[in-house]
């Protein structure tokens, strides 16, 4: 008479032990969806920051050898054509650090006209991140402007002046390093070709400079 009650308990025993490795799984299950939704995080749960993106604000201008202005839609149409070429060399020639390669940038070279590309790559201190290629880890821009005129001949856009002002801080790789913080301005005059607008001349500047947290003051 004793037999079916062992069986009956032994099988809820079962049951249990099922149950129980049924809940053991759903939780390991829940924290591989969490840890791989969470995947781009830091510990402490910080998120891990992209990379930051050059988007230049601009202002236009239009001048021509007509008495009448050129439109300001012509106007507009030209100048966000330049501006979207300098968002794209200075997110790879400063911010985008898997763009750096070696230093050389040929493919921002290839928007330089012929007379101005041999003084592109001589001066790619002055135009691009430099020497610190090697150093920084990250950067982020804090200054992004652009004024840019377009000339027209009636109503074709022939050459443009943009004035460019770019300032970024950097963070190094090097432990303890202090931040670096770039500065540039640049003046860029630009052809309209057939393949578009193209750098003939420019004058530029740049200085990158530690910065250096001030001494605390000593008791007196």
């Amino acid at each position: 008479m004793r037999q079916p009650t062992f069986s009956r308990r032994r099988t809820r025993q079962q049951r249990l032990l099922r149950t129980g490795i049924g809940v053991v799984v759903i939780v390991v299950l829940a924290a591989v969806i969490a840890n791989l939704a969470g995947g781009g995080k830091k510990k402490g749960g910080t998120p891990e920051p992209g990379v930051a993106t050059v988007a230049f604000t601009a202002s236009y201008k239009g001048a021509t050898n007509l008495k009448t202005p050129p439109p300001t839609a012509a106007v507009k149409a030209q100048g966000d054509k330049i501006v979207s070429m300098l968002d794209g060399w200075y997110q790879s020639a400063f911010v985008n650090t898997k763009d750096f390669g070696d230093g050389t940038f040929p493919d921002i070279a290839k928007s330089f006209a012929p007379s101005a590309r041999a003084q592109f790559t001589k001066d790619l201190k002055t135009l691009t991140i430099g020497d610190a290629l090697t150093e920084v880890k990250r950067v982020d821009p804090t200054t992004q402007t652009a004024t840019v005129t377009i000339y027209f001949s009636k109503s074709t856009p022939t050459f443009a002046i943009a004035a460019v002002h770019f300032v970024a801080n950097a963070t190094m790789k090097q432990s303890g390093a202090y931040p670096l913080t770039i500065d540039q301005t640049v003046t860029y005059t630009f052809t309209n070709t057939r393949a578009g607008w193209v750098v003939s001349y420019y004058s530029a500047k740049q200085s990158q400079k530690s910065v250096v947290p001030s001494p605390s003051a000593s008791a007196s």
